[in-house]
This record gives structure tokens, C-alpha cells and sequence, in this order.
């Protein structure tokens, strides 16, 4: 008979190897590739993430705070907003009290881009998880949301996206 702390044990370890697998196939150019290709929109992984941030936090944010949220230095970010700015995706503006300070909002093909993104993740989980039930579904959801937003790994919600991306990590 097994013993109910030996088989937690063993599924959460079976977890942690399933998750660390994802991680590593989430955050390979090839899976990028193959998302934004069926998307058919052109944004790099870096780019991604800045823009999810942005368009989740639905308020003008200035770059030093993108970096705060995206876990990321500075000189990463501006570089991203730039790019995205070229791309048509992001813009700067002047906040009204302080014309010194420039904040970074996305652009309505900013947000389209980023629900064309989406969409398309979410026909590959469909046609990935066919004979999978709802409430399976709503299950690992909720286990993978208890993980993300427990406070040892930073306590927020996750942002539906990679939490890197708009440059290097930053150092511990």
C-alpha cells in the first residue's frame, strides 16, 4: 500500500518535470517562430513581453518601470521600445505634470498584434489538448496560477506571458 506522502511526493516531483520541460519548449525560438508565424505577425520574444505588460497594466508606463516589471535592466527595455516604436507597436508620451517624462502606451496595432498572438496560442492549446475535459483544464490552470502567484516566485499574477524577455536578466 502506498503511503499518501510518498505519492504527493512522487506527482510533485512528476510536476516539477513536467513544468521544467515546458519552461525549456516555451522559451525556444522555435516555438516563438512557429507562434508568430501562425499569427502572421512579426515581433521578436523580448518585444512580446514588453507588449503584454503594457496592454495588461492598461496604463501609460514609463521604461524604468517596464523594467521593474518584466524583471529586466533598463538600458534592455529602452532598447525594446525603440524597436517597438519602429515596428508601429508602442509609443512615447509626455505625461501632462512633468513634459520631461515620457511614458510608453501600445498602439491600437500594438494591441491588435497582440490579440492575433493570442488567438493563435489559443487554437495550438486547442488542437494540442483535443481529448482533454473542461474541468481538467480549469484544473491544471489553477494549479499552474497557485505556482506563478505564490509568494516565494514574486506573488503577482502572471501576465499570460514570459516574465524575461524585454532583455537580459538582471543580476541577483
Amino acid at each position: 500500500m502506498e503511503r499518501t506522502s510518498d505519492s504527493r511526493q512522487g506527482s510533485i516531483a512528476e510536476l516539477r518535470s513536467v513544468l521544467s520541460a515546458l519552461a525549456y519548449r516555451l522559451t525556444r525560438t522555435r516555438a516563438h517562430d512557429r507562434l508568430v508565424a501562425m499569427a502572421g505577425v512579426p515581433i521578436d520574444r523580448p518585444g512580446l513581453a514588453l507588449l503584454r505588460v503594457l496592454v495588461k497594466e492598461g496604463v501609460p508606463l514609463r521604461v524604468g518601470e517596464l523594467a521593474d516589471r518584466l524583471d529586466v535592466r533598463h538600458p534592455h527595455v529602452t532598447r525594446q521600445v525603440k524597436e517597438l516604436e519602429r515596428q508601429g507597436l508602442v509609443e512615447r508620451v509626455l505625461e501632462a505634470r512633468d513634459r520631461r517624462v515620457q511614458r510608453v502606451v501600445p498602439t491600437r496595432q500594438g494591441r491588435d498584434t497582440l490579440l492575433r498572438l493570442d488567438s493563435a496560442m489559443q487554437r495550438w492549446l486547442g488542437e494540442s489538448l483535443p481529448d482533454v475535459s473542461t474541468e481538467e483544464i480549469r484544473a491544471a490552470a489553477d494549479i499552474l496560477r497557485r505556482i506563478a502567484t505564490h509568494r516565494e516566485w514574486g506573488g503577482a499574477e502572471p501576465s499570460d506571458g514570459p516574465g524575461h524577455g524585454a532583455g537580459e536578466e538582471r543580476d541577483s
